[in-house]
């Protein structure tokens, strides 16, 4: 597994300390400093149009599928000494391949527990890192707000990505995978791929682990 440790060479602020994508936000405005060994890991995520709660017949489909995909790789991220989450990357073969990169499971169990709309804030502002316009994350914002559950330490959030668009699952620490939302509009669920997987990302070296750089 692939270990990061985050620190910072300013004064440190709480503030959006929410989780993985929270961890990325308030990290922006930091200087990296850390570290990363081991066997590399992979992220991605994705979605689309509309968010329902609950699964469709087909994405009930993904439901077994993803269980039983290999690992790509898996990756720790901290914060200081504190542990925000892991992550783990899965695909049928268990190789991830940018120029075909579907289907895809993204694997994340919490170490903190983090509200929500904490974590809908934290993916705005990595979409503004990324470049996207405000009409165009205006327009993405109430889809999203049904699509990030609160979480506990211990639980976990798996998001499966094909090319007819995404669904999530949540995972109590104590209970099995239940669907929680799908989402199809392509654009969105791309770019919420792209809080991990873009070239623009605000943390690269961490992308080349997620994906299985060396």
């Amino acid at each position: 597994m692939v270990s990061f440790t985050f620190g910072f060479s300013k004064k440190m602020t709480f503030l959006g300390l929410a989780g993985p994508l929270a961890l990325l936000t308030s990290l922006s405005s930091y200087a990296f400093i850390g570290s990363s060994t081991g066997q590399p890991a992979s992220v991605a995520v994705p979605l689309t149009s509309a968010v329902t709660k609950g699964l469709s017949e087909n994405t009930s489909d993904k439901k077994e599928q993803w269980m039983w995909w290999k690992p790509v790789g898996s990756a720790s991220l901290s914060w200081g000494f504190w542990k925000i989450y892991d992550s783990e990357l899965r695909t049928p073969a268990g190789v991830y391949n940018p120029e075909s990169p579907l289907p895809l499971a993204l694997v994340i169990t919490y170490d903190r527990d983090i509200d929500a709309d904490d974590l809908l804030d934290a993916t705005v502002e990595q979409w503004e890192h990324l470049g996207f316009s405000a009409d165009t994350i205006a327009s993405w914002d109430p889809q999203m707000k049904n699509a990030w559950p609160n979480v506990k330490e211990g639980d976990r959030l798996i998001y499966v990505l094909e090319s007819s668009g995404g669904a999530f699952f949540y995972q109590p620490k104590q209970g099995q995978p239940k669907p929680y939302a799908t989402l199809k509009d392509i654009p969105l669920a791309q770019a919420f791929a792209d809080i991990w997987l873009s070239p623009k990302t605000a943390y690269p070296s961490l992308r080349l682990a997620l994906i299985g750089g060396k």
